[in-house]
């Protein structure tokens, strides 16, 4: 019932004559929940303010829309630690997301681990706000969290809370404050710049924190930015630990922050990450314990990405950021299997050194290549660090004529004409498994996936690296783009370009020969997404028949697949569970919520489900690809359900073909063409009493039996493997050529 009434609320503010209305009972909602957790900070309210206000003032304030310009009515809470881990917590504000949500495995800020601080407490689960309102209202007793242990901070609440108030009214008011010189003996000192573009602070913080709690370590942050949450949070963390440094410095010149920091540090080794950058603590502990492991002089530098996921710079050379543009798998054949590689010079100004080695004023996006000169300059070609907005143009040193031998390595040589790079990979040939010879081939898989770790939680990321896993096992070299880097300044490197396309468009590539993969969302294909390519292919038979007339290109039924390597059988036995991985989208899934209405206990893997079903229906927010075939293979049953688009043209979806190839059982939304794939290893339904009926029944009857589910299984991973589907795109290149 609660869940159809949410449902009918969100669909009212579609509707233009409802929204005023609903949108001002939204925020009296909202304001609501948050008055019953009774959290407010008033003296941190006044402090952001200037002026008092009463906790329900504050909380209207709040609501109304000053949760998105960085009104904050608590000190433990950070909207944005939150936001991506809760359903509509950008269009709502974080913190009623947050109080209204079950608080197991969420984390709220940077400074404490409120996981861990659940796990201490486990009544904080059941208070009203969950561990922020328990670790508030104790305060007074016990100090706030602090640290990924979350134990209390070693100062007293009256001291931390002068602290929180004075650092809001400095963020108000404005001006700098300089960095407290080190005293504190340290082995390692990680020094950042929060620069105003970094919208990733917490994450930035967060690392800066975790660093620092090992023993021996510490941080010294730079505040570039006006955000008054960064500076306060900066404040509290350096009130909290000796270990931790901080300042407040114009945002124009983080080389010069930096730069006061260093001269100010005492520790043995620097790990100094730029403005914007990610370096997580564990990479940066692998940099400090590498360089203490260099002989003297030595100055380490991780892999260097641009925005997109291409790379910004891996060293330097005579003509300026080594390998700029290219995909990170160009440094394969650099790597060749080695976890560090000299080069000319260092580019950037996220680097590791002794302290007494740093003998140059850090200056410029690539100070790491000032600092470095007269030492040895070494990468590490196992450790990123990505700029999350564009990198800087180059402000490299003159240095010497070497970069041939560096492209020679990296399985580059030069070409007389061209775009710029001039280069290409020298002729090559391979035998496929039949005797029959093929080209070496660059292919390009491009993609709507985003950069960075939520990549991960993405389908079309393991897509992608599935199919190029098979191409490489048929010879082929390939790459993988994000969306971001659909046109990276490379692309003319690429014999073949593969747009595997889902929910964005994916031009032809005006270089080599350009294929499309239609593999969803075929509700958004018109003639402009089909031109240009050299082939095009889409997983579904009929929309291929269908779209061939309509379009007036010839389209080619591929249909998606499974990964053999992974799913197939394992004798593992077969349970009992009615079992759903993926994500709520953020509409209600009648094949997930109507079984669990109904009394059908569903288990639930996926991220976004609270607020959905109850949530001891959800057994954990994600899981490993690698995990994936085991539970497969084990569940009693699989649910799957299509995007409405992709079940009326008739796209099956990839999770099928896994759970089949997997030895797994599904039951699944009507698509056509699932029962002459599957025969009776997949159920389907049309309405979702058949669903309710089928799940309530005997599952064991409602399949075939085990040697037949075996038969059906090897069919699928015989015909319908990425391996397959590789062979395929392979031919229709070389015919394209």
């Amino acid at each position: 019932m609660i869940g159809t009434l949410r449902s009918l609320w969100r669909s009212a503010r579609d509707r233009p004559a409802f929204r005023p209305l609903v949108a001002r009972l939204d925020r009296l909602w909202w304001a609501r929940a948050i008055a019953h957790a009774d959290i407010v900070d008033l003296d941190y309210v006044r402090a952001q303010t200037g002026r008092a206000l009463s906790a329900n003032a504050a909380i209207r304030r709040y609501v109304s829309g000053g949760y998105r310009d960085g009104f904050r009515l608590n000190p433990l809470f950070v909207d944005t630690a939150v936001g991506d881990h809760l359903p509509e917590a950008w269009r709502v504000p974080a913190l009623y997301a947050y109080l209204v949500a079950n608080p197991r495995g969420l984390q709220v800020s940077p400074l404490w681990d409120a996981v861990a601080y659940g796990e201490r407490h486990p009544q904080s689960w059941d208070e009203a706000g969950g561990p922020v309102a328990h670790a508030w209202h104790r305060r007074g007793e016990h100090s706030l969290p602090f640290g990924p242990d979350a134990l209390p901070s070693p100062v007293p609440w009256p001291e931390l809370s002068r602290v929180i108030t004075d650092a809001a009214h400095r963020a108000r008011v404005g001006g700098e404050v300089p960095a407290q010189p080190g005293v504190t003996p340290l082995a390692r000192e990680l020094i950042i710049a929060l620069g105003p573009q970094e919208w990733d602070f917490d994450e930035s913080l967060a690392e800066a924190v975790a660093f620092a709690a090992v023993p021996g370590q510490g941080a010294a942050i730079a505040v570039l930015d006006e955000r008054c949450e960064d500076w306060v949070l900066a404040r509290v963390a350096a009130a909290s630990t000796e270990r931790i440094r901080v300042a407040r410095r114009r945002h124009d010149d983080a080389a010069a922050a930096l730069e006061e920091l260093r001269t100010s540090s005492v520790a043995d080794v620097l790990v100094v990450r730029g403005p914007n950058q990610t370096l997580s603590a564990a990479d940066a502990t692998v940099l400090a314990g590498r360089v203490e492991r260099m002989t003297p002089g030595g100055f380490l530098a991780p892999v260097w990405l641009d925005a997109d996921g291409t790379i910004a710079a891996a060293g330097a050379s005579s003509e300026g950021r080594f390998l700029a543009g290219h995909p990170v798998e160009d440094l394969t054949v650099l790597a060749r299997g080695e976890e560090a590689l000299e080069v000319p010079a260092l580019a950037g100004s996220t680097f590791a050194a002794r302290r007494l080695d740093i003998v140059t004023p850090l200056a410029g996006p690539d100070a790491a290549a000032s600092v470095a000169r007269g030492g040895t300059a070494v990468l590490a070609l196992d450790v990123f660090t990505r700029t999350r907005s564009a990198v800087a143009a180059a402000q490299l040193p003159a240095l010497p004529s070497d970069a041939d031998a560096l492209l020679r390595r990296a399985g580059w040589e030069r070409t007389a004409a061209g775009p710029a790079p001039r280069l290409r990979r020298p002729s090559r040939e391979t035998v496929l498994a039949d005797g029959t010879r093929a080209p070496v081939l660059r292919w390009a898989l491009r993609t709507a996936i985003p950069v960075g770790p939520r990549a991960e939680g993405w389908g079309d990321t393991h897509f992608a690296r599935a199919l190029a896993a098979a191409l490489r096992r048929l010879g082929q070299e390939v790459v993988i783009d994000a969306y971001a880097a659909r046109d990276r300044a490379t692309r003319h490197l690429d014999d073949v370009t593969v747009a595997l396309r889902g929910p964005e468009p994916l031009a032809a590539s005006p270089f080599g020969v350009s294929i499309l993969w239609i593999i969803s969302h075929p509700d958004q294909i018109g003639p402009d997404d089909v031109e240009g390519f050299d082939a095009v292919f889409a997983a579904s038979e009929p929309w291929a028949r269908r779209a061939t007339r309509e379009l007036g290109v010839s389209i080619r039924p591929l249909l998606q697949c499974t990964d053999v390597t992974r799913f197939h059988p394992s004798g593992a036995t077969r349970g009992d569970d009615i079992l759903f991985v993926g994500t709520a989208r953020g509409i209600l899934r009648p094949s997930v919520v109507e079984p669990i209405r109904a009394g059908i206990p569903v288990t639930v893997i996926g991220p976004d489900w609270r607020g959905w079903i109850p949530a001891d229906r959800i057994a954990a927010t994600g899981v490993s690809n690698d995990a994936l075939p085991h539970l497969y293979e084990s569940a009693g049953v699989v649910l799957n359900d299509h995007w409405p688009a992709m079940q009326k043209q008739g796209f099956i979806g990839n999770r099928l073909f896994d759970v089949i190839a997997a030895g797994g059982r599904a039951i699944s939304d009507r698509v056509e063409g699932i029962d002459e794939l599957f025969g009776g290893a997949v159920r389907v339904y049309d309405e979702i009493p058949e669903l309710i009926a089928l799940l309530s029944g005997d599952l064991d009857a409602a399949f075939p039996a085990a040697a037949e589910l075996g038969r059906i299984g090897e069919d699928v991973r015989t015909a319908h493997s990425f391996d397959a589907r590789a062979r395929s795109l392979l031919d229709a290149a070389l015919r394209a050529r």
